[in-house]
């Protein structure tokens, strides 16, 4: 079955160790290449915290699990402090296809919470496949020009 970013928002993250809340959910941050969730964005800005997608143990209705405390940390390169400062998150960015028209914003990700595959977007009332995706950054989506059908 598959998850969404929107409903992911907020989400409780809990360690299996401790049974302690680590957090709540602010956005998940795709892999480079956009095909995969790399880790779940707890807070924002300097108190921001990662989790690795490794890490998380099960994706359910009213919690994200890890397996202990120790699997949140601290953003560790340029790439996920932007994720961090909310940068990077794709609900709401702007859309263009290669040829850079613009298609929309983001409105949702459609992903596996299994294995953290990520499935579509819905962009602007349609969904566009995630191997359509060439690429996301501060400033927007960019998708393969074949879905620009506009």
């Amino acid at each position: 079955m598959s998850e969404s970013f929107r409903q992911a928002l907020g989400r409780k993250v809990v360690s299996r160790a401790s049974a302690h809340q680590l957090g709540t959910i602010a956005h998940l941050l795709p892999a480079a290449d956009c095909r995969t969730v790399a880790a779940v964005v707890i807070g924002r800005g300097k108190k921001a915290q990662l989790v690795d997608w490794d890490h998380v143990s099960g994706f359910g209705a009213d919690a994200v699990m890890v397996a202990d405390d120790a699997a949140l940390r601290a953003p560790s390169d340029h790439r996920e402090h932007s994720a961090a400062s909310g940068k990077l998150e794709l609900l709401g960015k702007r859309t263009l296809s290669e040829l850079g028209n613009e298609l929309g914003p983001v409105i949702d990700v459609i992903f596996d919470p299994v294995s953290g595959v990520i499935e579509t977007l819905a962009v602007a009332g349609r969904q566009i496949p995630a191997d359509a995706l060439v690429g996301a950054g501060s400033y927007a989506v960019v998708i393969d020009a074949t879905q620009d059908t506009d």
